[in-house]
């Protein structure tokens, strides 16, 4: 029965490399109106140039329209840099996640096997507690690429539904199994 949750992990293992291999990040679309800068032959060339710069902001502040988001009673006096990080996600999250979901399903293995050579349940117990933390990273990992790829940040990495969706299942699957060996049910 081990052998058969070693089976089964190395399917969701082989699932997971796949999806890495082959995911893509997204990448914004570059804004169409950016003009290249150009070095200026004149002051009076790079005056106007900074002028018909500054023109559509002007005019979004003649016509009446917020050129800054409003905020909070609480955030007036914050400033921009602070409230740059309170819209951002967590620093780091997703590349910690990118790094510790296969980490840990990597050491979760090697000590599933473990168990399966030796059967010892400390091994199973282990492999188990693993496994459960290398899910509860995938997850976070999971959301917070989420949030990027909507906020189309350069990083985020887009996976095919279809096998993420295989992944997610072999990996319950997985679980499952191997709570039910090491609990001896």
């Amino acid at each position: 029965m081990a052998v058969t949750a070693l089976v089964l992990w190395t399917l969701t293992v082989a699932l997971g490399v796949y999806l890495l291999v082959t995911s893509t990040r997204v990448r914004p679309d570059a804004p169409e109106d950016v003009e290249p800068e150009v070095e200026a032959a004149s002051p009076a060339s790079a005056a106007a140039a900074a002028v018909a710069r500054q023109a559509p902001a002007a005019a979004a502040a003649a016509s009446g329209e917020a050129a800054v988001p409003l905020l909070k009673r609480r955030d007036i006096f914050d400033p921009p840099s602070l409230r740059e990080a309170k819209s951002e996600s967590i620093p780091g999250m997703r590349a910690l996640g990118e790094f510790t979901h296969p980490a840990l399903a990597i050491t979760g293995f090697a000590f599933w096997l473990l168990y399966t050579l030796v059967h010892d349940r400390i091994f199973g117990a282990i492999a188990l507690g693993i496994m459960l933390g290398a899910i509860a990273a995938g997850i976070s990992w999971a959301v917070v690429n989420g949030r990027a790829a909507k906020r189309e940040d350069g990083d985020a990495l887009v996976f095919s539904g279809r096998v993420l969706a295989f992944h997610v299942a072999g990996a319950a699957l997985t679980l499952l199994l191997a709570a039910l060996i090491t609990a001896r049910v």
